[in-house]
This record gives structure tokens, sequence and C-alpha cells, in this order.
């Protein structure tokens, strides 16, 4: 069995590796501990239950009777509910008729299954012959749930499968999706949580597997938004784990755009319609090519954080990117600005060109951020999103809100002692009635309105110090677009930091 190793876990991986070659040589009782100690990478039937057993035929016969299978569908019950379609909660054939199968998918989804039985299952032939182009896989909810297994142990099984499948899908693009959130029980919600983060910096540049978390799909004004899920409306009212007929067809549209690049084809829904979902929420890496290497800054940024102990971050897109600092930039719009701002400071630069909310919550559980615990985190985000491109729809105001408020959650989970300097959006256009004007002034009133109660943050727009009277943006502050400050534009950022003691 072939595995591909992230940087985060190639020790474990490989011994997991190891560990699962050297089972079947064990005496019996040996295999049982083995099984114990990690029983998500351990192969395991449920050919006792019949319908299980006659579902894996079918799935037998389908592969044979399907050579040409473009698309795999593989997990537990999550999965498994695409084959339903019972109104009003249960209907997902529609789903499965709109997304799935126009690109001749198999559903490989077995309700109950944990790692352990998708792994028997891909022993036993329900991939055998198939050459697809892309593999969705939803697993380990069963695992910290009824199995009741740790996170560590989760985490390995999910990683046994996608060495599994690596290995006899050579040619096959994987779509790892994050384990989707429950109400079971705050310690499966805990587990859940750090598989997610563990998988999300394992599988962060991973060239065969593609990992997406689209957990925040389900949330709303911070908590499970329930009704989603159609658990608790059964008759024995269990707590919310399934998403509903609404609820799935959600799940499909975050996941399509990024599916449809795995598959080479378009998506099978304009991204303008996909408005059922905050894409603003959805990590995702480069979404759009620009005048810089992308992933080569990321790598810079982590190499530069190291030994680093920064006084203040900066977090953005282009206008911080080209500000200044370190990591260098490829070109530097404001540098008497930045030396007035943080001349003789130490200060990390995490602005990058044409960066999104949903690009910067990416880089974040990337590791750009990690052990860093700065007095000030400056967050300068949202302008990319009120623009739509071929490669992302825009964000309404308030998806904005909404991604910019996860991005801030995700920095005081990581170093709660730092000072966050929320920055309005910065005017753009020439004119009072600009194209994006409006927008940017809803989107940073609704700023103003959530942040404005938040003592760990600090609200601070500034968008009336770089218009006349008449609205006017002054083409002295601004480049020839009248979006990216020059290097005077950048002093009213400068002197706006100083103002707010970010320079002692």
């Amino acid at each position: 069995m072939i595995f591909s190793f992230g940087s985060a876990s190639l020790a474990r991986r490989l011994a997991a590796v190891l560990f699962l070659a050297l089972v079947p040589a064990l005496p019996a009782l040996c295999q049982q501990q083995a099984a114990d100690a990690t029983p998500g990478i351990i192969p395991k039937d449920r050919l006792k239950e019949t319908w299980w057993a006659e579902r894996h035929q079918a799935v037998l016969e389908a592969v044979q009777a399907h050579p040409d299978t473009q698309l795999l569908m593989i997990g537990d019950s999550i999965t498994n509910n695409y084959d339903k379609s019972k109104l009003p909660d249960e209907n997902f054939q529609p789903t499965w008729q709109q997304f799935y199968a126009p690109r001749k998918a198999l559903n490989l989804g077995f309700s109950g299954d944990t790692t352990a039985n998708v792994l028997w299952r891909l022993d036993h032939g329900e991939v055998e012959g198939l050459h697809p182009k892309a593999a969705v896989l939803l697993i380990g909810t069963n695992n910290t749930g009824v199995g009741n297994e740790t996170a560590e142990q989760t985490e390995a099984g999910i990683d046994a499968v996608i060495g599994d499948l690596e290995d006899r899908l050579p040619e096959t693009r994987i779509l790892l999706l994050g384990i989707l959130p429950s109400e079971l029980s705050a310690s499966k919600t805990e587990r859940d949580t750090a598989v997610n983060r563990y998988l999300a910096t394992c599988y962060g540049d991973n060239p065969r597997v593609t990992y997406l978390d689209i957990g925040s799909i389900y949330f709303k004004n911070g908590a499970l938004n329930t009704p989603i899920f159609y658990d608790p409306r059964l008759p024995w009212h269990p707590k919310a784990l399934h998403p509903d007929t609404e609820g799935q067809h959600m799940m499909a549209e975050a996941i399509e755009p990024t599916l449809a690049k795995l598959m080479g084809d378009a998506p099978r829904m304009p991204l303008t319609a996909m408005s059922d979902i905050n894409t603003a929420v959805i990590p995702v890496p480069r979404l759009e090519q620009d005048s810089y290497d992308w992933y080569g800054r990321h790598h810079a940024e982590l190499a530069q954080q190291k030994g680093m102990d920064p006084q203040v971050v900066l977090i953005g897109d282009s206008i911080t990117h080209f500000w200044g600092g370190l990591p260098n930039a490829n070109h530097v719009n404001g540098p008497t600005a930045w030396q007035k701002a943080f001349g003789g400071m130490s200060v990390l630069n995490l602005g990058f060109g044409w960066d999104r909310t949903q690009n910067v919550l990416w880089r974040l559980r990337q590791g750009e951020f990690e052990g860093l615990h700065p007095k000030w985190v400056v967050v300068n985000i949202g302008t990319n999103n009120l623009t739509g491109t071929s490669n992302a729809r825009a964000s309404t105001p308030e998806e904005i809100v909404e991604g910019v408020a996860a991005i801030c959650s995700e920095v005081h989970e990581r170093s709660p002692e730092s000072h966050i300097l929320l920055m309005g959006i910065f005017p753009r256009g020439p004119r009072a009635d600009s194209p994006l004007r409006a927008s940017i002034e809803e989107t940073n009133r609704l700023l103003a309105q959530r942040f404005a109660v938040d003592s760990t943050v600090t609200w601070l727009d500034i968008d009336a110090k770089f218009l006349a009277p008449d609205g006017t943006l002054p083409a002295a502050l601004m480049l020839p677009d009248f979006t990216h400050p020059s290097d005077a534009g950048y002093q009213i950022w400068a002197d706006a930091l100083i103002q707010a003691g970010v320079k002692p």
C-alpha cells in the first residue's frame, strides 16, 4: 500500500502503514489488540447485516456494469442518503441527478460505516477496474460517534483510506471533505474539530488530494442550524447529524466549484446561482491568478514566521500585500508610509493579492498564524469579495461580515491575547457613484454594527479620510486603478494606526 505523506504527519502516517502491513502476520490475540488500539485502520466487514451485504454485492455488480464511471462518492449514511427520494426531508435524488448522475457517478456510501468498513470494501472490489476522474470522500463521523474513537485514531483511519485510494486509483483526484458538524455531544464536536484541523494541515499541499471543510455552511448566528438536519424531526427525535433535503443540496453547492475543477468540467450550476451557501466562509486556496506566485508566498510566510516574534501582524489582500515589510513583495507601493507606521518594529505581512475572506481562512488553517502572539493584528479584507469572476461569485455585504468574523475568530482562537484592529474597506472608484461604493458603504455599516460591542476588536473606518467633500477619490491618494493606495494614501492608513496606538 502506498501513502502520500504530508509534512505535518509523516512519522505518524508511516507508522500506520507499517503497522497495517504487519497486522495480518500477527497471532490472533495480537491482531485483536492491534484492532483495539487503532480500529480505524483495520479493514472490517459488516456482512452479518443483510442489507449491508446486499448493498456491497449491488455495488460490485454496478462496478462491473459501469467501467466508465467517472466519479466516486465514498462515505457513510450522508453519502448513502443520495439514494433516497423521500419527501419532504430526505428527498436527495434531485440533488444527485443535478450534480452527480451526469458525471457518471457511483454511490459508495454505506450507512453506519467507519473508515475500517471503507477499507474492507476497497479491499473487496468496490473500485476494481475503475478509472474515475475524481472521488469525493466524506468519512469519519461514525469513528468519533458510535465508534467512540479518538481524534488520532480517526485521523489514522482517514489517512489509511486516502492511501488506499491513491494506490488503487493513481489517476484519480480525491476531494476530501471535513467531518460535518453535529450536535451529538460536546466531546464528539471537540474530536471532529481536531480531526478537521489535522486534515487541513496534512492535505493542504497534496497534489492528489484536495481538502475542503464546508462545515461553516451549517451554522447560523454562531450556532448549528439544526432546522436543516432531518434527525430532530424523526419520531424518536435524535440530535442533528444528517443534513435534510435543503442541507444536502447546500453541501452539493458548496463543493461544486472545487469538484468541477477536479473533474475538468463546467459547474453543474452557475456560480452566481449558488446563493444558498456563503462562500466567504468556506476556506479555499488561491482562486485568481495574479502577478505573483500565491503558493510561493504562502510558503515564504511559513518560513518567515519561524523564530519570529512579531509585534504586529497584518492580514489582508493586495492593499496590505503591497504596502511593505516581510516577506518581501515583488513591488512596494508605500515605503515611506510603512517606515512611518512600523519603523523599528517587528512586523509580519500576511497580505496576499486578490485574496478574499475564504482565502485568508485557508491560509490561517494552513499555519500562517500558528505560534504567533502579536500585540496587534490589523485585518483589512473584503474588497475582493465584492467582485465576482469565473472562479468565485461576488459576496453580499452580509456574507462578507460573516467571513470577516470567521477570520477574527480564527485569530483569537490561536492568540486570545492579541488585539484585533479591524479596518473598514477602503473606498474604490474615482466618483461617489462608482460601482462598488454603495456595497462598500453597506459592508462597512454592517461591520461597524457587528463589532461595535466586541471588546476584543477595535473597529477603524478611515473611508472618509480618503475622500474629498464631494465624495471623489483624489488621484494622488490612489494608483490609476483607484483601488490601491499610493504612498500618500498609505500615509493616511499609517497615521490612523499610530493614532490607534499600534506604534508605541
